[in-house]
């Protein structure tokens, strides 16, 4: 009985306690040559899920178009392509193949905690 109540005891302050430290993974989705939403706010260490809905292939590709600065680039997206992102900031994106109208915006704010 002892030891139920300590499982018992183990469980509910890990079920009650709060989600500092856990990681959740947010989807954009590609629609109609479309990042959507455009733009979305997650916490340090979430995974970003670009999915592709569509038969064109597209990259999703950091910096401002046309310009990459490095810090992901998946070619040629044919379904999904995720990164997990561990530094506050911005982290703009854009696909190489249509960067007038595909463009977007990871914000990484610390204070979501």
């Amino acid at each position: 009985m002892k030891k139920f109540l300590v499982l018992t005891s183990i469980l509910l302050s890990l079920l009650l306690s709060s989600k500092e430290g856990w990681s959740e993974t947010v989807e954009v989705k590609i629609i109609k040559s479309t990042f959507i939403p455009a733009v979305i706010k997650v916490k340090k260490g979430d995974t970003v899920r670009w999915v592709n809905t569509e038969e064109l292939r597209h990259t999703v590709t950091s910096g401002k178009a046309p310009i990459s600065d490095g810090k992901f680039n998946a070619a040629y997206v044919k379904k999904e392509f995720e990164v997990t992102l561990d530094k506050e900031g911005f982290y703009d994106y854009y696909c190489e193949l249509h960067p007038a109208i595909m463009r977007g915006v990871v914000i990484i704010d610390l204070a979501e905690k």
